[in-house]
């Protein structure tokens, strides 16, 4: 227990000082945008979904590189039985209600503004491990109807500005996130992405890849559930 609390204690010390650089950022904004035009998952994923699992799978766009970041890509697909497009758009619309459908991660939500089928939002986020970590985070939000034909619609939600509470130990940078839903088989598929940005892996602190892999893989599941939930409560 020493030897975890000092080592803890050494980390908040070395990421204290983490930075998101411009060079960083650029690199990430040219991964989110190769990433964009492969959105689809394999086809046993969406028959998997289709019988009741939730699926998550780890992406990569290979030979893009970020340097001073570690990219966190992650695509889930889950099946809401008897929800319609108009049920799922409601929830997904319902921002300030996001603390509750999306707790624990979601602790504190707001629209900021409207205009058609653009948003802008606020969310504070909240993950606990060996530290306790609350981000302030602003996301500006689009709209697609008929991303794919007349049954399905589109969102594509970017960061604008993401803010850690106290020192920023850089676990969270960046976060765009796509989804895409298709109304069939009596119910909605719904599709997920998420892209993030962290720091990279400070020299002797091997063991955090496997909290910073975690951690958005976590985020996944539970926003595609919790997302489920919701539609379900509003048929």
């Amino acid at each position: 227990m020493r030897v975890l609390i000092a080592a803890v204690a050494a980390l908040a010390i070395h990421c204290g000082a983490a930075q998101l650089t411009p060079e960083t950022s650029r690199a990430f904004d040219h991964y989110a945008e190769v990433a964009d035009k492969n959105p689809v998952l394999p086809a046993e994923a969406v028959r998997a979904a289709h019988r009741g699992e939730t699926v998550v799978i780890e992406k990569k766009v290979p030979f893009v590189a970020v340097p001073g970041g570690l990219v966190h890509d992650w695509f889930g697909v889950l099946f809401i039985p008897g929800a319609t497009l108009a049920s799922v758009r409601a929830v997904m619309q319902d921002y300030d209600n996001y603390k509750r459908i999306y707790r624990p991660d979601v602790i504190e939500s707001k629209l900021l503004s409207r205009d058609g089928n653009h948003f802008r939002v606020f969310l504070r986020l909240e993950k606990h491990e060996f530290l306790t970590l609350v981000y302030d985070s602003e996301y500006d939000v689009q709209y697609y109807d008929g991303a794919i034909d007349s049954d399905t619609f589109a969102i594509v939600s970017r960061s604008t500005r993401i803010v850690q509470s106290g020192n920023d130990h850089g676990f969270l940078w960046r976060l765009n996130t796509y989804w895409r839903f298709g109304e069939a088989d009596h119910g909605v598929y719904a599709q997920c992405r998420a892209i993030s940005l962290s720091r990279g892996i400070p020299f002797g602190f091997g063991w955090l890849r496997g909290f910073l892999q975690r951690f958005p893989k976590e985020s996944m599941v539970n926003t595609l559930e919790a997302t489920r939930r919701a539609v379900l409560m509003k048929r």
